[in-house]
């Protein structure tokens, strides 16, 4: 088909054109490779080597067994717990009282098993924004050391605060650094500090099911001594023995089970020889079991905070139900009694103030007010 004259264009112009454009492209394309190449240069000169993970403290691994000493030190406070030659994990500062060998084991093995995933910064101005800053120094870091028999430290770290996004797998990241070091690192695994002295106690205690108490005899701080018990096992609520004062009615059927379930979930949070309280004047409590246990517990309070002490008996004559449903009767009274006396003998619990409010709760509290239902 031929164009009218007027559309038709020369072709040696247009030639010129398409090669001029081709020409611009490929000089931009060579700039663009030339500039892309000083960068790699650069970056190939200035930029450090990729971190590899490495173990914080490679040998600990095959030294867990030789830990005998962890120094625990915050801003607040310095605490140690060691080993005795005979493998019991003890809280000097404490009286010797026995310390929880899984918050030992959790601790070595943390430690054993901390991973350092990336470098951060070597600035000791900055180390306490990471929450590294020494405790001596009135810094937030926790400072952990773990030394052999021989005073040897098999390893020593500070931890300092969690890095956010960087927890994988389980396994929590937070930084860290070692104390005579101003690097920091970011570092994953599973270790955790408990850095308060309480929380490295031996919390085996007396926790009772609700089916082995039969009887429960109280002495409140004021107010007249009183019983609930219950006939068996499976009786779902207890009773108080003997007539409510005149005009007097309980708060609900199952009033009284606050006392008689009060060692269920028992628990302390400190302890401290039973010479540092005063037991001069106490509330008591005596627990009676079907299959046999006298509990007697006698109770202080100190800076209003409730504190107990106590003692097991074996009633050798109790026989218990032969019809009772319960799973939870013990079937050597006489061992249990003398493992409650041995863990407990010259020690002081503080227990929580609801429980010690269960314990020495007066009569009184059972009952409804003594103008209730009276017109107004």
């Amino acid at each position: 088909m031929n164009l009218p004259a007027a559309t038709r264009q020369p072709v040696i112009p247009v030639l010129k054109r398409r090669i001029r454009a081709l020409t611009v492209l490929a000089g931009a394309t060579a700039i663009a490779v030339v500039f892309a190449s000083i960068a790699q240069w650069q970056r190939g000169t200035t930029s450090q080597p990729v971190f590899e993970q490495v173990r914080m403290f490679p040998s600990l691994e095959a030294k867990v067994d030789d830990v005998v000493s962890i120094q625990i030190e915050t801003k607040s406070s310095v605490f140690n717990v060691t080993r005795r030659a005979d493998g019991q994990w003890i809280l000097p500062d404490k009286a010797g009282y026995g310390a929880d060998f899984n918050a030992v084991r959790k601790t070595i093995l943390g430690l054993a098993e901390l991973d350092l995933i990336e470098p951060r910064t070597a600035r000791a101005d900055w180390q306490e924004k990471l929450g590294l800053g020494l405790p001596k120094s009135g810094g937030s870091g926790s400072l952990v050391t773990l030394k052999d028999k021989k005073g040897d430290i098999l390893a020593s770290l500070v931890s300092g605060a969690a890095v956010e996004g960087a927890s994988t797998g389980g396994k929590q990241a937070i930084y860290v650094r070692r104390p005579g070091d101003a690097q920091t690192y970011v570092a994953r695994g599973s270790y955790s500090l408990d850095t308060a002295q309480e929380q490295w106690l031996d919390k085996s205690f007396i926790d009772f099911a609700r089916d082995r108490i039969k009887t429960v005899s109280v002495k409140p701080f004021t107010g007249a001594a009183y019983t609930v018990t219950r006939d068996k096992p499976e009786t779902q609520n207890f009773s108080v023995v003997g007539r409510l004062p005149s005009g007097r009615s309980l708060r609900s059927e199952g009033e009284p089970n606050g006392v008689g379930n009060a060692l269920m979930g028992m628990s302390f949070t400190d302890i401290v020889p039973q010479s540092k309280v005063d037991f001069s004047k106490p509330a008591r409590s005596a627990f009676q079991t079907f299959d046999g246990l006298a509990l007697n517990l006698i109770i202080a309070l100190k800076d209003n905070e409730y504190w107990v002490a106590l003692d097991a008996i074996a009633i050798i004559s109790v026989q218990p139900p032969q019809n009772a449903t319960a799973s939870k009767l013990k079937p050597d009274i006489a061992k249990e009694a003398k493992e409650i006396n041995a863990m407990a003998m010259g020690w002081a619990y503080k227990i929580p103030n609801f429980k010690g409010a269960l314990l020495t709760s007066p009569v009184e509290a059972l009952l409804n007010p003594i103008d209730a239902g009276a017109p107004r």
